[in-house]
C-alpha cells in the first residue's frame, strides 16, 4: 500500500513539473529589441506616416508628368439617312469612321511646372523625414515603457523580500515574547509593520501589472497575452565612466545642438516644408507670365454612301486610310488682367512662406531646449544614482548593526524596524535611479536625433 502511495505521489509530482514547464514554454519572452520590432511593425501612427509618404511619392511622379506631352486617341463612327415627306433623299445613307491621334505639350508656363516639381520633391522628402521621426519617437516610448516594467518588477521583488523578512522577524519576536525575553508590544509592532509591508507589496504588484499592460498596448499586441518581460542585455548597474562621458558632452553644447539640427528629422522635415512654400510662391507668380504650348494631330477618315437600296453595300472601314490629315499649332497667351486674383494668390503664398519660416525657427529653438533639458536630466540621474549607491551601502551597514544589537538585547524593535525601512527605501531609490538613467539616456538620444529604430537603420 505504501509503495502504491509513493508511486502515485511521484506521478503527481512529475505531472506537476511537466505542466509547470509547459506553461513556462507557452509564455513568450519579450526582449526590448523584440518589443521595438513588433511596435514598429504594428503601430498605427507609423503605418499612417508610411501611407502619407507613399502618397507624397506619387505626387513627384505626377509633377514629372507636367514636362511630358499629353497624348490622346479618339475615333467616331456615324451613319444616318435623310427623309423628306417620308421619301428618302438620294445619296443620304452615309456611313463614316474617323480615328485620330493628338498630342499637346506645354513649352512654357511661367515656371509653374518646375515649381510644382520642386514642391512635390520637398513634400515627399518631408513626409519621409516625418516617418523616420515617428519611428524614432515610438522607439523612445517603447524603451521608456520597457524600463518602467523592469523597474516595477524589481520593486515587487524588494517588497516581496521585505514581507518574507517581516514574517521571519514576527516568528522570532513571538518566540522571544513567549519565553519572556521581550514584551508583547514588540509582537504588535512587528505585526503592524508586516501589515504595512503587505499593503506595499500589493501596490507594487499593481504598479507592475499596469506598466506591463501599457507596454503591451504600445507595441500593439493583446494585453491579455502572456509575456515574460526579460532582457539580459540591459545592465542592472551604471558604468562609472558614464559620468565622464556626460561631463564631456556638456562642455560643447553649441556643437551638440548643431549636430542635432543635422540629424533631427523633425527639423529636416520643417526645412523641406519651408522649401515647398518657396516653390508655391514661384508657382503663384507664374500667373503673371506668358503661357506657350504646342499641339500636333493626325487623323484618318473613311466614308461610304449608299446610293439606293439596291446598291451593293460598301464598308467605310475599307477606305478610311486613303483619307488622311494632320495639323499642328503653336499657341501663346499672356494674362493682362485677372481681377486681382493672381495678386491675391501670390500674397497668400508669401504669408504661408513667412509662417513656415517662423515654424522652422521655432523648431530650432525647441531642439536646443530639448538637448539642454536632456543633458540636465542625464546629469541629475547620474548624481542620483551615485547618492543612492552610497546611501544603500550606509543603510545596509546600519541594518546589520541594529540587527546585531537587537539579537543581543541591546537594541529595540523600533530601532530595527526603522533601520529596515531605511534600507528598503535606499534599495528602492537605487533601483529607481538606475532606470531613471536609462530613460534619460534614451531621451538624450532622441533629442540629438541619434536614437535608432530597429528595422530601418
Amino acid at each position: 500500500m505504501k509503495k502504491k502511495s509513493l508511486l502515485l505521489t511521484l506521478v503527481i509530482l512529475t505531472f506537476s513539473v511537466l505542466t509547470a514547464q509547459q506553461n513556462v514554454n507557452d509564455q513568450k519572452v519579450l526582449t526590448l529589441q523584440k518589443a521595438m520590432e513588433i511596435a514598429l511593425d504594428k503601430n498605427y501612427t507609423v503605418k499612417q506616416a508610411q501611407n502619407n509618404m507613399e502618397s507624397a511619392q506619387t505626387g513627384v511622379t505626377a509633377a514629372y508628368g507636367n514636362f511630358l506631352p499629353t497624348v490622346s486617341l479618339g475615333s467616331s463612327w456615324s451613319g444616318g439617312e435623310q427623309y423628306v415627306n417620308g421619301v428618302p433623299l438620294g445619296s443620304s445613307n452615309v456611313r463614316s469612321f474617323s480615328p485620330g491621334l493628338s498630342a499637346r505639350m506645354t513649352l512654357f508656363d511661367g515656371f509653374n511646372n518646375t515649381a510644382t516639381l520642386s514642391r512635390a520633391v520637398s513634400t515627399s522628402a518631408s513626409s519621409e523625414f516625418i516617418l523616420t521621426r515617428t519611428r524614432q519617437s515610438l522607439v523612445y516610448r517603447i524603451q521608456s515603457d520597457y524600463y518602467e516594467v523592469l523597474r516595477t518588477e524589481k520593486l515587487v521583488k524588494v517588497a516581496d523580500e521585505t514581507v518574507k523578512y517581516d514574517v521571519k522577524q514576527l516568528d522570532r519576536v513571538k518566540e522571544t515574547a513567549r519565553l519572556g525575553s521581550s514584551s508583547i508590544v514588540n509582537v504588535y509592532q512587528q505585526q503592524a509593520q508586516l501589515g504595512l509591508d503587505e499593503a506595499l507589496l500589493v501596490q507594487a504588484r499593481n504598479n507592475y501589472d499596469i506598466a506591463k499592460a501599457n507596454l503591451l498596448a504600445d507595441i500593439s499586441v493583446e494585453v491579455s497575452e502572456d509575456y515574460i518581460i526579460a532582457d539580459p542585455s540591459i545592465p542592472e548597474e551604471i558604468d562609472k565612466t558614464e559620468l565622464d562621458r556626460i561631463a564631456e558632452l556638456s562642455k560643447d553644447f553649441p556643437s551638440l545642438t548643431r549636430g542635432a539640427l543635422d540629424k533631427r528629422y523633425d527639423y529636416l522635415s520643417a526645412r523641406e516644408q519651408y522649401n515647398a512654400t518657396e516653390a508655391d510662391v514661384t508657382s503663384a507668380r507664374s500667373g503673371y507670365l506668358p503661357q506657350i504650348s504646342a499641339s500636333l494631330g493626325y487623323g484618318w477618315n473613311g466614308r461610304t454612301v449608299l446610293e439606293s437600296p439596291t446598291t451593293p453595300y460598301a464598308s467605310e472601314f475599307s477606305n478610311f486610310s486613303d483619307n488622311r490629315s494632320y495639323n499642328w499649332s503653336l499657341s501663346f497667351s499672356l494674362p493682362l488682367f485677372s481681377g486681382f486674383q493672381t495678386n491675391n494668390i501670390v500674397q497668400s503664398r508669401l504669408v504661408a512662406k513667412k509662417n513656415a519660416e517662423e515654424g522652422l525657427r521655432d523648431t530650432e529653438r525647441r531642439i536646443q531646449v530639448d538637448v539642454k533639458n536632456s543633458l540636465l536630466l542625464m546629469q541629475a540621474s547620474l548624481k542620483s544614482y551615485e547618492a543612492a549607491v552610497n546611501s544603500l551601502q550606509l543603510q545596509n551597514q546600519n541594518l546589520k548593526i541594529n540587527q546585531e544589537k537587537y539579537n543581543v538585547g541591546s537594541g529595540t524593535i523600533l530601532d530595527l524596524l526603522l533601520a529596515q525601512n531605511n534600507y528598503n527605501t535606499a534599495l528602492s531609490n537605487k533601483i529607481n535611479s538606475v532606470y531613471q538613467y536609462f530613460k534619460a539616456k534614451s531621451a538624450l538620444e532622441l533629442s540629438l536625433g541619434r536614437i535608432k529604430d530597429t528595422v530601418i537603420q
